[in-house]
C-alpha cells in the first residue's frame, strides 16, 4: 500500500510541482526557481504568475491527473474492468465540463490531439477508429505525451497480471493516442509500475535493480513497434541517465511521449524524491507533465513515506483525492487503515 500511495500520490504531486514551469525554457525556469530550488513549494508558483500558470491555483494539478482519476472512476463503476465506452464517455464530459465538484468550467490544459480526436465526428461510437483516423491524416508523426501522462493508476491495477495490465496501457492509450510510440510509453510506464508492485528485480537488501525494471518495461514496450530503429529510440529513452540529453525543452517538441517517458524513467533511477521532481521542474519545457511521470515512478519505488509531507498535505484538493482513492481501494478490497505517511 505504501508503494501504491506513492505511485498516485507521487504523480499527482509531480503534476502539481510541473506547472510552476510548464512551457518556460530550461534557462528561464532556473532564472526564476533556481534561488529556491532546494525549498520549493506550490506557492512559489507566483514567481511566474503569467497568463498560462494563472489558470490554476497554489498546489493545483492539471489535465494529467485528471484524465487518470477519470480512469479509476471508470474502473470503480465497472466493477474493475477497463470499458472503453464509460471512459470515454466520461473523458468527454470532462473535456466539457473539467470536475464540477472542484469548481471546474471545463478540462483545463488538455492536450491538443486528445481535443482533436474527441471531438472527432462519431468518437464515441468508435473512439479508437477516431483516434487512428486523426493519427493518419496527420501523417502518423504526431507521437504526443497525453497518454502516457494519466497511466500510472493502469500499472497499479491488476498489477500482478502483466498481461491485463500490458493490454490495459494499450487499449486506453489507443482511444486518444493511436501511434505505436505512443502505446509503447504507456506500456513501459506501467510494466515498471505492475513489476516493482510485484516486488520483483530485488538486490540482497531488497532494493530495486533499476536495469532491470527498465529491461523488463523494454521487453513488452518493444513489441508495440515494428522496426530496429523505433525499438533503438525507445531503448535510448528508457536507459538515459544524464537528463540534459533529454533535451526536455526542445522546441516545437517538448510534448514528444518518449520526452516524458525518458524524464520518468530517468527519475526512477533517483533516491532523492524532492530532487529528483525539482531538477524535472527546472528543465523546463512539458514539466508538469514529465513530473508527473516522474513522480509515480519514483513514487512506486520509494513509496509514500518518501513524498515530502508539505507537498502532500498542501495539494489543493487533498480531501477530495483521498475519496476518489478510497473508493477504488474499497473496490479493489485494499485495506487504507494506517495510511502511510509522507516523511
Amino acid at each position: 500500500m505504501d508503494r501504491i500511495l506513492g505511485t498516485l500520490y507521487g504523480g499527482c504531486i509531480g503534476d502539481a510541482i510541473g506547472i510552476l514551469s510548464e512551457f518556460l525554457t530550461k534557462e528561464e525556469a532556473k532564472e526564476h526557481y533556481g534561488p529556491v530550488a532546494k525549498k520549493l513549494e506550490y506557492s512559489h508558483k507566483s514567481l511566474v504568475d503569467d497568463d498560462h500558470r494563472v489558470r490554476w491555483e497554489e498546489g493545483d494539478w492539471t489535465d494529467d491527473s485528471d484524465q487518470m482519476v477519470l480512469i479509476m472512476r471508470s474502473l470503480v463503476d465497472c466493477g474493475g474492468k477497463v470499458d472503453l465506452c464509460d471512459f470515454t464517455v466520461k473523458l468527454t464530459n470532462w473535456v466539457k465540463h473539467g470536475y464540477k465538484e472542484l469548481n471546474d468550467w471545463c478540462g483545463l490544459g488538455i492536450g491538443t490531439l486528445t481535443a482533436k480526436v474527441t471531438a472527432y465526428p462519431d468518437y464515441l461510437k468508435d473512439p479508437q477508429e477516431a483516434a487512428r483516423s486523426v493519427w493518419e491524416h496527420q501523417g502518423k508523426h504526431t507521437a504526443s505525451n497525453g497518454a502516457v501522462m494519466r497511466t500510472s493508476i493502469v500499472g497499479v491495477h491488476m498489477y500482478w497480471n502483466m498481461d491485463e495490465v500490458v493490454k490495459n496501457a494499450i487499449e486506453l492509450t489507443k482511444t486518444t493516442h493511436y501511434d505505436p510510440r505512443c502505446q509503447a510509453s504507456s506500456v513501459a510506464v506501467s510494466v515498471a509500475i505492475a513489476t516493482m508492485l510485484q516486488g520483483n528485480h530485488r538486490d540482497k537488501k531488497g532494493h530495486f535493480k533499476v536495469k532491470d525494471v527498465v529491461h523488463e518495461a523494454y521487453e513488452h514496450a518493444s513489441k508495440c513497434l515494428e522496426t530496429d530503429e523505433e525499438k533503438k529510440d525507445l531503448m535510448f529513452y528508457l536507459e538515459c541517465e544524464k537528463i540534459k540529453e533529454l533535451n526536455l525543452d526542445e522546441p516545437k517538441k517538448i510534448g514528444y511521449t518518449y520526452k516524458t517517458m525518458g524524464a520518468g524513467f530517468w527519475a526512477l533511477k533517483q533516491s532523492d524524491f524532492r530532487k529528483a521532481i525539482t531538477k524535472i521542474m527546472l528543465q523546463g519545457g512539458d514539466a508538469d507533465t514529465n513530473a508527473c511521470v516522474g513522480g509515480g515512478l519514483l513514487g512506486c519505488k520509494l513509496g509514500m513515506s518518501a513524498l515530502p509531507e508539505s507537498w502532500v498535505t498542501k495539494l489543493l484538493h487533498k480531501e477530495w483525492l483521498d475519496n476518489e482513492f478510497k473508493r477504488y481501494f474499497e473496490l479493489m478490497k485494499w485495506e487504507w487503515n494506517d495510511k502511510p505517511k509522507a516523511k
